[in-house]
């Protein structure tokens, strides 16, 4: 058949659940799977030729494979399924989209994936002291980003050419800040072909997008630039009040740019180099929560970054290649200062570089890769109030050592070792006083992975793997909400084991896609953010703590018209408190799913749509019934004309208009869905 676009997303999802039920459910569709994998593919026909192949690629994890050798549960999103997803220019557009993550909006509080925290043990003003680092990782073109940039600003889509959403630890694979999950994002290389695009979008709430995009080659075949710049605005949906310095708290904008060189010098056949220079610019207000407190805290962000990558083919079966980044970035928490004056600012810098070698066997039996990498930053921070300013520091540095080992034991069995060795050092000053702390500590740690995966046919494949993850410990500033006293504290390693069962299914001549990932998270000395009996508020380590659940997903391709997408999490997860409580953890629905549909009518019109269902939830590890959160739906539409030289679309945003609560941090303190939105955009393409 023809594909409705040349690549599809993988769907995945989450959810809570009893163990039997989640058994019977899984054997269920595994072994009934794999039965009519076998019978589909005996049964192929000549219309198989008619057919085009739904293939994913998968690059996020250092090695570019497809979704049926990929075991970790990924959602894909290429070009075309972020233009045919309602709305979606920013990233949090599609986390909200994925079942098994819960993303409470714009604020302190980053993604939760299979439960927990994106954001890290702390996050707001507690990550701010400690220099709290997340268990989320978001990186583009390699880079990752910052607390500060996740929570405080939207990340855009525009030029992208894939963003990956990978739930599950992935420590082994990117190292610090990846125990949750991670986002890879990959943006377009310059072609030898001209190419320029325009996008200008409009909605309610303010909304405005202007993008632009050229790509030409400079010397043919051999050098070529690329330059891409977005602007995305919106006013924010919390009504907030006017005060200065910041003028309109409510003003929400993001400004990208970024320009890519490519060479490939034929006097050098095999050498490849780009360089990259990517600068971030947001600024919005600290959340948009509903609460008494109107003058809200704004933040403001900027960073500049350049990449430069090398790659060459030192023969037929060895690739050298090296990613070197270094970023300048600052951070601005701006406060009234007629009333409560807490003003943030920060000034840091980061620097990494990752050489590696890549083999693959002339037998084709074996391949693998091996490499190093060095990551340092410093950050000069003060915490201003009327009167007062307290000076801090933060330097982190981490060295460390991996590699991955892909072995077919039988043309349908292959076993993948990977293991990665990281040596991290914090420090992290504040001055002597009120706030006062002085953190150094080195943590050494070894990162295993072991996979073992039965492939019938190079579509079908069923597997099982054990990860290890890691999140360094650290140091902060807590305080007592009864008192208002502070007082430093320090926190250990958090270390989790991943055990999971996964299958990949293409059925029907590839018109159906089957996935599924079932996990186990066993976590030793686990990160909460708790508050004790007498008030003190810190970060802290729990003895035992685990999360399971499984994640299933399905595109159908009924029609050659007509793709229907569907994803169903279930999860559960509990930790026990230091009396001993079970408890589970905060932002753990035990149900989440997701539907979709792309159809194509009338010669050049897509239809597109989609409904999100999350379970209720409580939004604190403590499990209060004040912060518990209902369950609610949200959908999204989209109608678009496509023509040989742009698109035209409308779409509709939270459809139904539904406001429930996705967020309490407790009295009054209440983030909501955002309202809906409806809007349209061009796109010109010359």
């Amino acid at each position: 058949m023809t594909a409705l676009r040349p690549a599809a997303v993988n769907e995945l999802g989450n959810s809570k659940f009893k163990l039997r039920t989640l058994s019977a459910i899984i054997m269920g569709l595994c072994v009934s799977g794999q039965a009519f994998a076998a019978t589909n593919n005996n049964n192929e026909t000549t219309a198989n030729e008619e057919k085009t192949t739904f293939e994913v690629t998968v690059y996020g994890e250092k090695i570019e494979r497809s979704i049926y050798d990929t075991g970790s549960s990924v959602h894909v999103y290429d070009e075309d399924r972020i233009a045919t997803t309602p709305g979606a220019s920013e990233v949090d557009d599609l986390l909200q989209l994925t079942p098994n993550i819960v993303d409470s909006g714009q604020g302190n509080n980053l993604p939760s994936i299979r439960g927990v925290d994106g954001s890290g043990p702390s996050f707001g003003g507690l990550a701010a002291f400690g220099g709290s680092v997340p268990r989320l990782n978001l990186s583009i073109d390699g880079r990752s980003l910052s607390y500060s940039e996740v929570a405080f600003g939207p990340r855009s889509l525009w030029d992208m050419q894939q963003a990956e959403i990978y739930l599950g630890p992935q420590s082994y694979v990117q190292g610090r800040n990846a125990s949750a999950g991670a986002i890879v994002l990959k943006s377009n290389d310059p072609t030898y072909d001209f190419e320029s695009k325009v996008k200008a979008a409009i909605g309610q709430q303010d909304y405005s997008q202007t993008a632009a995009v050229i790509s030409a080659p400079i010397l043919e075949d051999q050098l070529a630039f690329r330059l891409s710049v977005d602007q995305q605005k919106r006013s924010s949906y919390a009504d907030l009040t006017a005060y200065e310095p910041v003028g309109d708290p409510n003003r929400i904008e993001m400004t990208t740019a970024r320009g890519k060189f490519l060479l490939e010098p034929a006097g050098l056949p095999g050498f490849k180099t780009t360089l990259t220079i990517a600068h971030m610019d947001t600024v919005g207000p600290q959340s948009e929560s509903q609460q008494t407190k109107i003058n809200r805290a704004v933040y403001e962000t900027q960073s500049t970054s350049g990449i430069w990558d090398v790659s060459y083919d030192i023969s037929d079966t060895l690739v050298f290649e090296n990613n070197l980044i270094y970023t300048d970035r600052t951070y601005d928490r701006i406060t009234d200062p007629a009333g409560r004056k807490q003003d943030f600012k920060s000034k840091g810098n980061e620097f990494q570089i990752e050489p590696l070698v890549r083999f693959d066997s002339l037998s084709e039996d074996l391949s693998g890769l091996f490499g190093l990498r060095y990551f340092k930053s410093e950050d000069d921070d003060v915490f201003e109030q009327t009167g007062s300013s307290i000076p801090m520091e933060g330097k982190n540095r981490a060295m460390s050592a991996f590699a991955e080992v892909t072995y077919l034991v039988m043309p349908s069995i292959e076993v993948v070792a990977a293991g990665r060795f990281e040596r991290e050092s914090k420090k992290r000053y504040v001055a002597p006083g009120r706030f006062g702390l002085d953190y150094d500590e080195t943590s050494n740690v070894f990162l295993p992975k072991l996979e073992v995966a039965y492939k019938p046919e190079s579509d079908q494949t069923v597997g099982i793997r054990a990860a290890k993850g890691f999140n360094s410990g650290g140091g902060g500033v807590g305080f007592n909400n009864k008192t208002w006293a502070f007082s430093s504290y320090t926190y250990e390693d958090e270390y989790v084991w991943n055990y999971e069962f996964f299958t990949r299914h293409s059925l029907l001549d590839n018109e159906l896609e089957l996935t599924t990932n079932v996990f186990y998270n066993d976590y030793d000395n686990f990160q909460v953010l708790e508050t004790s009996s007498k008030g003190d508020v810190k970060v802290d380590n729990v003895d035992e703590a685990y999360t399971y659940g499984a994640e299933l997903g399905s595109r159908w391709l009924t029609t050659s018209n007509l793709e229907l997408l569907a994803s169903l999490g279930l999860l559960k997860t509990s930790y026990k408190d230091h009396a001993n409580s079970s408890k589970e953890l905060a932002r753990a629905p035990s149900l989440t799913a997701s539907f979709g549909a792309l159809y194509m009518f009338a010669e050049n019109f897509e239809l597109s749509g989609n409904a999100n269902y999350t379970g209720d939830y409580f939004s604190d590890v403590e499990n209060s019934a004040n912060q518990s959160i209902d369950a609610y739906w949200v959908a999204n539409a989209q109608v678009a004309y496509v023509f040989t030289n742009g698109r035209m679309s409308l779409f509709a945003t939270n459809l139904f208009d539904s406001q429930k609560e996705t967020f309490n941090f407790g009295g009054d303190d209440i983030t909501k869905q955002a309202p809906r939105q409806i809007g349209g955009s061009v796109e010109l393409y010359f």
